[in-house]
């Protein structure tokens, strides 16, 4: 695949790596890296962290050039990947830390420009270079923060942009120099725009979008006798059941029975995703996970109905008219139920409102924390949307007269039977 972006080089390859014979494949990897100018960067499968990984291979020869063993029958060839796969993240870590885990081979980073002296770079002041880019102010703070900079390189009496992390330091995906060849600040405008808002998104933690997965959390594993990090050991934790009382709730059936079922702190949950220590697994649920989900999502179906009926809860509404009653849930189903209060019954009188067929509202209770009133209160306004008032009052009407007929009738019969 040609790749006119990817800084200075021409072309991107996607390799696969499985784990037969993986280390002859580690290390024809680490042999041509050592002979050629080029980046590669190392991802994990979504669905099974722990097998098969990918490479992303930056360089300036063409496939029908690659002097590296790919689509070979040799024991040491690598697959290659048409096309990125859709289902891929990038370990935060540099291909030399795994030659060094896998080979016991250590290899330094080499700098993208190892002539280039401190001096010769020039901070730039960001709230005046790109003071028309959106969220500039909080791109700002984050520089403080991490310590990174924009930086101007003069290159033949030009100057080049660029985001600077700081020596041999990685960040994410990026190494050293986010953009090494935008010479003009239109197109580092455009660049640097795409990595702020993405931070941005980062900072804006949305907790909603971990529920209904499985988590796998990524731990570092120490040598005590030097106290380095020698490999990455991932496991499973669980599926996210819900949010309530800003806690996560989890079920790992892994777990003794007693532990099965635990909770984690929003605040912890969101600093383990920040940090790349949760990563959502995309495994397909097991029946007995499957059975815990739905019991979890009846029980918080059965306490959200009492608080649709609560008069003090939903603000004084008058439960004399039609009102949200409960919900059932049926996979991405939403059937609405609704009542009203009759004073001639003194008694509620209740009728189905209802169908939605709607994947992201069901995904939206599921992660509706019921402790939240607010947010329960908007919930509620959601689902009442899809209600046809008039036609439920109808209904409830011609059910209250039904009701109150049969009534008259019982009461007729006890004073026939009286007489």
């Amino acid at each position: 695949m040609r790749n006119v972006n990817a800084n200075h080089y021409i072309y991107t390859h996607w390799l696969k790596l499985d784990s037969n014979n993986e280390i002859k494949k580690w290390n024809n990897l680490k042999n041509y890296k050592e002979k050629y100018d080029c980046s590669m960067t190392v991802f994990y499968y979504d669905y099974n962290p722990l097998e098969d990984k990918v490479i992303k291979l930056d360089c300036n020869q063409s496939y029908s050039e690659l002097d590296l063993d790919v689509d070979s029958q040799s024991e040491g060839s690598l697959k290659k990947i048409q096309n990125k796969p859709t289902n891929i993240t990038p370990y935060n870590r540099t291909i030399n830390s795994f030659f060094k885990e896998k080979l016991g081979v250590e290899i330094k980073e080499k700098s993208l420009f190892p002539n280039l002296k401190l001096e010769d770079l020039i901070e730039v002041d960001v709230l005046n270079e790109f003071k028309n880019l959106d969220n500039i102010d909080f791109f700002s703070s984050l520089l403080k923060r991490e310590n990174w900079k924009v930086v101007k390189i003069k290159d033949n009496k030009v100057y080049k942009y660029q985001l600077y992390f700081g020596k041999e330091k990685q960040v994410g995906n990026r190494f050293e120099f986010a953009y090494s060849s935008f010479m003009y600040k239109s197109r580092m405008d455009d660049r640097l725009q795409r990595f702020i808002n993405n931070y941005k998104a980062n900072e804006e933690f949305d907790i909603s979008k971990y529920v209904d997965h499985k988590i796998n959390a990524f731990e570092d594993i120490y040598q005590f006798s030097t106290g380095e990090k020698i490999r990455t050991n991932v496991r499973c934790i669980g599926v996210v059941l819900g949010i309530e009382d800003n806690k996560v709730d989890i079920f790992d059936f892994k777990n003794p029975r007693s532990y099965q079922h635990y909770s984690i702190n929003i605040k912890d949950f969101e600093k383990f995703i920040k940090e790349g220590s949760y990563k959502v697994n995309y495994n397909s649920f097991s029946n007995l996970e499957k059975m815990e989900m739905r019991k979890y999502e009846l029980k918080k179906i059965e306490k959200f109905a009492e608080l649709c009926g609560d008069w003090d809860y939903r603000k004084n509404i008058d439960m004399t008219e039609a009102h949200l009653q409960s919900i059932d849930i049926d996979e991405d189903s939403i059937t609405i139920n609704c009542e009203k209060y009759s004073t001639d019954l003194d008694d509620y009188i209740f009728c189905e409102a209802g169908n939605i067929i709607d994947k992201k509202l069901v995904h939206l209770f599921h992660a509706l924390d019921l402790s939240k009133h607010e947010d329960v209160l908007n919930f509620i306004s959601k689902v009442e949307d899809h209600i046809d008032f008039n036609k439920v009052s109808d209904e409830l009407y011609s059910k209250e007269q039904k009701e109150l007929s049969n009534l008259d009738k019982e009461q007729e019969v006890e004073l026939d039977y009286g007489e």
